[in-house]
């Protein structure tokens, strides 16, 4: 009988843990804008000339986000849900792209991002310019 209690009780806390672990990711996610900036990427207000990520897949963030460099090295995922402009279909088939802030962008709108040219297109199109976007971290 004890044998069954302890295991009920073991399956309990898996249970408990998995779903305040799987809540925790679930944040809401917040809209705002993004656009894009080519290169050079440096300095960057975050790393100075170190070079950026390597796989090209970074932004500047603005300051609300930015936070005086608290985001610096912190990761967002953004989500196309638009052409500001309400142009149809601004969206690439995979609109989503998880970037690392590398610097600050004091042009941006507020919330927003401007990514590297290789993020950007990777959930819009160059000739849309501007997206609408979800993000969280």
């Amino acid at each position: 009988m004890a044998i069954k209690l302890g295991a009920a009780v073991v399956v309990a806390f898996a249970l408990y843990y998995l779903c305040a672990a799987s809540l925790i990711g679930q944040v809401a996610a917040q809209s705002g804008e993004a656009t894009f900036y080519t290169p050079p990427y440096t300095p960057s207000a975050c790393f100075g000339f170190d070079p950026p990520p390597s796989n090209g897949l970074f932004a500047a963030a603005s300051p609300d986000i930015y936070q005086n460099g608290a985001a610096c090295g912190k990761f967002y995922t953004i989500t196309c849900t638009g052409a500001t402009s309400g142009e149809a279909d601004a969206c690439t088939g995979t609109p989503t792209v998880t970037v690392e802030i590398i610097d600050l962008c004091p042009g941006c709108s507020q919330p927003g991002f401007d990514l590297s040219e290789t993020a950007f297109t990777q959930i819009s199109f160059e000739a849309i310019g501007r997206i609408n976007i979800n993000y969280n971290q």
